[in-house]
């Protein structure tokens, strides 16, 4: 059928972008969770307390510019797809949105989560990771609920977060490297179906907005307080590129 054809669709489209993430991700040493690229007398839980928008003294207004903006991005982070849920609920309909995509979505901060609980950071590290992680495990059941379907790819959340889980602690480090991959071009599936249809695909133009602008706003803040990480970088620029489409295909189509 049409939906095990598109589901087996998915799947290939994971695999690939796997594959060609083993390639691309460092190895665990190299990646440690949102590692900026300070010297190695800096601990791991002092770069990501940076990056979030931790200030150190005698910082330059730039960076004290971006220690603000780190906190408010986690903040808004919180109810980033609040409006999507809100609508999807009052219309108990999901066509349009893809089951890829919020698989995609969760399966990798479900991996940021445990990755981060697992080397004992504080909540403060994460929390924007979890409030997203849980508003993607809504969004996919209202998907899979009103399009009544359960694609292979949705039972993607449970693996990954069965991986980060029991994976022995040196497999993390890549594997935190692969969630970062994935979460980069999860809006893949939703842009590409949405072209298709010429709809926004029940993607609402706020939660877009606030992605572009967010993703924007991260990109100063990891050249400002991460030294320009390249890896970082990447990924939110990818971010900001899918969700600008997004954004655009929100206030063009119905």
């Amino acid at each position: 059928s049409s939906r095990q054809a598109q589901g087996g669709g998915a799947m290939h489209m994971l695999a690939t972008l796997l594959a060609a993430s083993a390639a691309l991700v460092p190895s665990a040493r190299s990646l440690p969770p949102l590692r900026t690229s300070a010297p190695a007398t800096v601990s791991n839980r002092a770069s990501v307390h940076t990056l979030r928008g931790g200030a150190a003294a005698g910082e330059a207004s730039a960076s004290v510019l971006a220690s603000a903006l780190g906190w408010g991005l986690t903040a808004g982070a919180m109810a980033i797809y609040t409006p999507m849920i809100a609508t999807t609920l009052a219309k108990k309909n999901a066509d349009g949105m893809s089951v890829s995509t919020w698989s995609l979505n969760l399966s990798g901060f479900l991996i940021f989560v445990v990755y981060h609980i697992r080397n004992g950071y504080s909540l403060s590290t994460f929390l924007d990771f979890a409030a997203l992680g849980l508003q993607s495990a809504v969004l996919l059941a209202l998907t899979a609920r009103y399009q009544r379907a359960l694609p292979p790819i949705a039972l993607l959340p449970a693996a990954s977060l069965a991986a980060a889980s029991l994976l022995p602690t040196a497999f993390l480090g890549p594997l935190q490297g692969v969630a970062a991959f994935i979460t980069s071009v999860a809006l893949v599936p939703q842009v590409w179906r949405n072209f298709a249809a010429r709809s926004r695909g029940g993607w609402s133009p706020i939660s877009a907005a606030l992605s572009t602008g967010g993703n924007a706003a991260r990109i100063f803040t990891t050249l400002t307080l991460a030294e320009g990480n390249p890896i970082l970088l990447a990924q939110f620029a990818a971010c900001l590129l899918l969700n600008g489409v997004l954004l655009v295909q929100a206030l063009v189509w119905d």
